[in-house]
C-alpha cells in the first residue's frame, strides 16, 4: 500500500512534538491524527490513539516493521522538506 498524499501541520517550536500529520493511502483511506515526535534517537511516528484507563491504545497501526519504516521515512522526508523551505 502506497502513500498518495501527506498533509503536515507544523507544531509549536521548541517542543518534542514537531508536527501533526494526515496521510492518504492509495487515494482510498485517510488517517488523521498521526504525530511526529523528535526524540534523542531520531523521529518517532505516533499513530492515532485513544486513552483507555491509564493506557493509550493505537486505533490504527502498521501491521509490520517494514510498513512502519516506510510510513516513518515518508513522513520525515515531507516534514524536513517543509522545514527547509522556511
Amino acid at each position: 500500500m502506497k502513500i498518495t498524499d501527506i498533509k503536515i501541520r507544523i507544531a509549536k517550536e521548541d517542543t518534542k512534538l514537531k508536527a501533526f500529520v494526515d496521510i492518504t493511502l492509495e487515494n482510498l483511506l485517510i488517517i488523521h491524527g498521526i504525530k511526529l515526535i523528535k526524540s534523542e534517537k531520531g523521529f518517532i511516528v505516533c499513530m492515532p490513539s485513544i486513552k483507555k484507563g491509564e493506557k493509550y491504545l493505537d486505533t490504527v497501526h502498521p501491521a509490520n516493521a517494514e510498513f512502519r519504516k516506510y510510513l516513518t521515512d515518508e513522513i520525515v522526508t515531507k516534514y524536513q522538506e517543509l522545514v527547509n523551505k522556511k
